[in-house]
Formats: C-alpha cells, structure tokens, sequence
C-alpha cells in the first residue's frame, strides 16, 4: 500500500513538473507573480466558499437523522475526511467509509447511520455534476458541435450524468431493485465459500440497517429538493473562482470557456492519483488552450496551478488542521483507522 502511494505521489508530481517544463518556464513565473492581488484574493474566497456549502449538507442531513451535533463540529468533521481523501490514491471516488468513521467516532451514532448521511451528501453534491454536464452538453450540441477530444469528454460526461441519474433514483426511490441486485450478488459469492457464511450474514444485516437510513432521508423529500439546490452553488463558486484568476492574468474572459473548463476538468478528479492532483492540472491547461487558443500555454498552465491554490491546497491545510484538532480525542486513532481501512482496500 505505501509503495502504491509513493507510486502516485510521483506520477502527480511528474505530470505537474512536466506541464511546467514543457512551457516557457520564465513566462510561467511571470504569470504567477504578476497576478493582480485583488482578483486573486477574490478567486480564494470564491473557490474556498465551497467547504461552508459541502459542510452545511452534511450537517443538514446528520439533523435529518437525528445525529446530535453541531455545525461548526460537521464542517470540522468534513474537513478532516476531505483531508485524507484528497492525499490518498481513490480516496475522492472512495473515502466515505472513513468519511463515516470519523462521523460515528465524534457523534456517537451507529456506523450505519452515518455511512447513509456521508453518501447521501455525495450523492446530493453530484447532482450538480449532472445538471451542468446535461446542460452542457445541450448547448455543444445545439450551438457549437463536437468534434475530437471535446467528443469524447462529452460523452464521458454524459456516461457520469446517466450513472448519478439512476443511483440517486435507485438509492432514494427504488431501494428494492438495488438492494435484490446486491443480496442476488452476495448470494452467489456465500454460496462459493460457505465457510464465510457468518461474514455475509453481517454484512446482509449492515445493508439493512444502512437502507433503513436511506429510506428515512427520502421520506423527506423537501428536504432533498433544499439541499439540491443549495448544492448547485458549489460549481457557481468554482465558475467565479476561474473567472477572477483568468481576470487577474489579464486574459479574455468568455463565459462558455469558463463553463466547460470546470465542468470537464473535474471530470480528470476521477484519476486515481491523490486529488486528482496532475490528471487534474493537465486537463485544465487542455481546456483552457482549447476554448482560448490565443492563450499562451504558459499562462494556461499557471492559470491552472492558481485554480488549484484557491480551490483545492486551502482545503488540505484546513482539513489537516481539523484532524489535529480531533487527535485530541483519545478514542480517535485516526492514522491506525486510515491504515486499516486501506488495508481492508475500502479507499
């Protein structure tokens, strides 16, 4: 597991450093340096709004499950979890068990419980992702065509779009259908190693308890329009970010370039690199040097490094300092539990 993390630890750190080498290195250091301080300041508020909105969510649906706590004690906790899963390979496409870890640990709520707030939240966020790529698409299709690698990342996005889409549906409106496809899955596999009959059992019983949280959240379905909405602010805070950023690099602004810069580059967020780091970077620049062929690819790259350092680094430092507030709790071992859950290959 460590040399899996050193592996991609590295290929981040290649990629970035090769962006940065294959571009006149002098008039990348010129971009950075000479960004306007006031649009960049701007582009750090809007681009770090994004952790209030995500850690409201979460404690919007800790009180849909009755899980006693308090705001400021939620976005701490969220902190702590984006933390690790931005640092550790997969861990953005897989951290909700220590995600929901850290919530049980510090609410005292059953593991349960908490696991259906945690994927509810990531659910409701990834709803903006359909509503935007839908959107997105629509007006490619409609107005501008698709040709290339802009194809191939719409289609990409529309294959995410249609996956959210029926899991939302599934998880909150049609738990039967999803649940007979994991016990029929479950089944089969009991079925091969009888001698771990006891294991599935428990496990059977763990995604009962974890329907039962499911079920309770979509009996409140005003509540779930709400946080939908409010969700939908996340990637407005990014779109305003990428316009102060490009604004303080003295570049052209176009809305449509903006759009389908974040909106695909978050798509590379699925790379199994920690963050997205480097896979994100370099689909960045391409989007960027695609919708503005002008740019020189320079300042592209640096826009790109700047988006990061306003959207994505000030939530590793807050979220760092968040889980050494929580080591002051003595049952909270959060490195032993972040090995074991590794180990276990949950992340």
């Amino acid at each position: 597991m460590r040399d899996s993390k050193i592996l991609w630890y590295g290929v981040s750190t290649a990629i970035i450093a090769g962006l940065i080498y294959f571009v006149d290195f002098n008039k990348f250091i010129s971009a950075i340096t000479s960004a306007r301080p006031l649009p960049m300041a701007l582009a750090l508020i809007s681009g770090f709004s994004v952790f209030a909105i995500w850690g409201y969510i979460w404690h919007s649906f800790f009180t849909t499950l009755e899980i006693e706590t308090t705001l400021y004690k939620s976005y701490k906790m969220f902190m702590a979890g984006h933390f690790v899963n931005s640092i550790t390979p997969l861990g953005q496409v897989g951290g909700e068990p220590f995600m929901a870890y850290i919530v049980s640990k510090n609410t005292g709520s059953s593991y349960e419980r908490s696991l259906s707030s945690v994927m509810s939240s990531d659910i409701i966020n990834a709803i903006p992702i359909v509503t935007y790529t839908a959107a997105g698409i629509t007006y490619a299709l409609l107005f501008r065509g698709m040709t290339g690698v802009m194809e191939q990342m719409i289609y990409f996005g529309a294959g995410v779009t249609i996956i959210t889409s029926i899991l939302i549906y599934l998880l909150w409106f049609d738990r039967e259908k999803l649940r007979s496809g994991v016990f029929f899955v479950l089944n089969a596999l009991e079925s091969r190693f009888a001698s771990k009959k006891d294991s599935f059992e428990s496990i059977k019983d763990r995604i009962k308890l974890l329907e039962e949280s499911f079920e309770e959240i979509g009996e409140n379905p005003s509540h779930l329009i709400k946080v939908a909405l409010i969700s939908h602010l996340y990637l407005i805070t990014q779109f305003v970010s990428l316009y102060f950023i490009l604004l303080g690099l003295d570049t052209y602004l176009s809305f449509v370039g903006i759009y389908f810069t974040v909106i695909l580059a978050g798509l590379a967020m699925f790379a199994p690199t920690p963050g997205g780091s480097g896979a994100f970077e370099a689909a960045f620049t391409g989007l960027l040097l695609f919708f503005y062929p002008s740019m020189d690819p320079s300042v592209a790259v640096a826009a790109s490094i700047l988006f990061r350092m306003t959207t994505y680094w000030p939530g590793i430092l807050v979220g760092y300092i968040s889980i050494i507030d929580l080591r002051r709790n003595r049952d909270f071992n959060i490195d032993k539990k972040v090995e074991d859950i590794e180990n276990s290959g949950k992340i």
